[in-house]
């Protein structure tokens, strides 16, 4: 069923996309839907989760859950805090990090799109509060480990290149707004953010 909001939703927008339309492509009774998830916009919140995760990785968090509770949901979050300096560090964020971008890109303009209902507006919010979290601590595990961040860089500047450059919506314009192959965009994005965060 989150797949096929998933999928409606990219296609369709919030807007655009029914119940109905949802329970059809899910094979389901609409009833299921509204028992499971209640809301149209409950199940873009989970849409979205099982797009940031991964779809066999997601799960309902608990209510208000903490972003030291969600982090380690990433199969690869261990990887990147035991890494030894701050270049491979950031080269295990980035290669997760841009698998993720590759699947909510389709998603903002649905996010956007949605701002207009309270309901999912507060999905929007919550979503960035958490995408801010997770740089802010990311960008503290990298400055943390040997090499460090670009020289004269602090955490606080570092955490908002981040989360300009590394998101759904830059990376969404230049790989469905441009037409670049998603090699082509990770390897621009790759050189970008390394060059403004680390040293040479």
């Amino acid at each position: 069923m989150v797949r096929a909001a998933y999928d409606l939703f990219s296609a369709h927008g919030y807007l655009g996309t029914t119940i109905s339309a949802i329970a059809k492509e899910a094979g389901v009774a609409v009833p299921t839907i509204y028992y499971t998830f209640g809301t149209k916009a409950a199940l873009l919140e989970e849409s979205l989760g099982a797009a940031i995760v991964g779809f066999d990785r997601w799960r309902e968090p608990r209510p208000d859950p903490q972003i030291d509770d969600l982090l380690p949901w990433h199969g690869w979050w261990g990887e990147f805090e035991s890494s030894p300096t701050s270049r491979a560090a950031f080269d295990v964020f980035f290669t997760y990090g841009v698998r993720i971008l590759e699947r909510v890109a389709p998603l903002v303009a649905t996010l956007h799109g949605a701002a207009g209902a309270p309901e999912a507006a507060e999905v929007l919010r919550i979503s960035e509060q958490r995408r801010v979290a997770t740089y802010r601590y990311s960008v503290r595990v990298i400055a943390g480990r040997s090499g460090g961040l670009r020289p004269g860089l602090t955490s606080a500047t570092a955490t908002d290149i981040l989360v300009v450059l590394f998101s759904a919506e830059f990376y969404g314009s230049i790989r469905l707004g441009r037409g670049w192959s998603a090699r082509r965009t990770a390897a621009f994005l790759r050189e970008l953010l390394a060059a403004q965060l680390l040293p040479d």
